[in-house]
């Protein structure tokens, strides 16, 4: 019912949201939206001499150099313009304050543990505790927090300080996008009100049951995704060249994430042809 879909407003049953222009970034004269919007505002500040990965000026950074910063090639801005300054406020603040302004000194202090990173992340910085109550039981996604420790794994490949023990322990990254793919190839299932639900393109509240049954379910897809490839790859014999044997490959929810998300960008219109919506939200954890 309405009350545990939490809908943003009261809807009638053939209400379809109109679709929006998108927020967008032109770099080296290539358009981005979405997330690669962002990377491109970022890499823009960049060139343009803001030293917006840095503490201590992200720390004390004005609305108007945010604005600058972040301003739109379209006639959207970016979303969440307020909640971004205030985290980045926060953010650079609890750096500063704690970890002498880098945040490599908190990857550092974590030895090597994904989950004691993980732990750090939320400990310290309100921005990354992702968490709903559901049925009564808290529940917890950490969505954003596991992706920048993927991150920093994928882009150390592993080694140095991108090296994580337990690396396997961290989960798919509960948003939008995912569940839309596993949704196509019917890994999970929607009830019929879902379905209905979905196709009105109605706005969620952050924390509503639908978004919470539709990111738990879609870690446990995936988590079953991984250990069917993990098994298909350890009952394949040995390949050996030149009388070294190749090193099997490793599988985890942290690629299969990657893959799915990866999948839906190359084949959107597919997908979103012969698929339901996907749930839309707007809110600081995805």
């Amino acid at each position: 019912d309405n009350e545990l879909i939490q809908v943003s407003d009261s809807l009638p049953e053939n209400f379809k949201r109109p679709p929006v222009e998108k927020y967008s970034v032109n770099y080296n004269q290539i358009p981005y939206t979405g997330y690669w919007g962002l990377c491109a505002a970022v890499n823009r500040a960049l060139d343009e001499g803001f030293p917006i990965t840095e503490p201590f000026f992200y720390a004390h950074i004005t609305e108007q150099e945010l604005a600058h910063i972040f301003r739109s090639d379209s006639s959207v801005q970016i979303p969440l313009f307020e909640q971004r300054l205030k985290i980045l406020h926060e953010t650079g603040r609890i750096l500063i304050e704690e970890f002498q302004g880098s945040f490599l000194n908190l990857i550092k202090s974590a030895n090597g543990s994904a989950r004691t990173l993980l732990k750090l992340i939320v400990d310290h910085f309100p921005a990354y505790r992702d968490e709903a109550v559901f049925l009564n039981r808290k529940v917890t996604f950490y969505k954003r927090a596991q992706i920048l420790i993927a991150d920093i794994w994928g882009c150390f490949e592993g080694q140095g300080i991108g090296y994580f023990a337990d690396i396997d322990m961290i989960t798919m990254f509960a948003d939008y996008r995912v569940p839309q793919v596993l949704k196509f190839y019917n890994a999970i299932e929607y009830s019929d009100d879902l379905k209905s639900f979905l196709k009105r393109n109605a706005l969620l509240t952050s924390g509503a049951r639908y978004e919470i049954e539709i990111r738990a379910a879609s870690i446990v897809s995936c988590r079953m995704i991984t250990e069917k490839v993990r098994k298909m790859i350890d009952s394949e014999k040995p390949v050996i060249i030149n009388g070294i044997q190749i090193q099997k490959p490793i599988i985890n929810d942290i690629l299969v994430d990657f893959y799915l998300w990866n999948y839906r960008v190359d084949n959107a219109a597919e997908i979103d042809s012969n698929s339901l919506p996907f749930h839309k939200i707007r809110c600081i954890f995805y």
